[in-house]
């Protein structure tokens, strides 16, 4: 439970990141502009977690769901039970129930910030 969280936390401040604003830019490449302006990294480049390398095949596992999840006309959809089951069985990769809770975790919070 706490890795999850550790890892949900961890990928809210990459989404967040990521994110672009009106004109396509994102926070990211604001920040890495002002590193090399000041020649320092800002403090708001860092996560406010380090990530949970034993959450790494979950986080694999969300990003390879994630780049293939549908979108509706408010944005992207949500990763569903059936996805999560046909890319298991497609892939043949165990999978725990806990890891799919966790995968289900992280789109929650990537939900959040992509709809606004």
């Amino acid at each position: 439970e706490s890795l999850t969280h550790q890892l949900c936390e961890w990928a809210e401040h990459q989404f967040k990141l990521n994110q672009p604003d009106e004109n396509g830019t994102t926070e990211r490449e604001h920040l890495e502009q002002v590193e090399r302006q000041i020649g320092r990294k800002p403090e708001a480049l860092e996560p406010p977690t380090h990530f949970p390398l034993l959450m790494a095949h979950v986080w694999s596992a969300f990003i390879t769901l994630s780049n293939t999840r549908t979108a509706g006309f408010s944005g992207p959809n949500p990763i569903t039970y059936e996805q999560i089951k046909a890319w298991k069985e497609l892939t043949e990769t165990p999978i725990f129930s806990w890891e799919i809770k966790a995968i289900k975790s992280v789109d929650t919070v990537y939900m959040g910030i992509a709809n606004g």
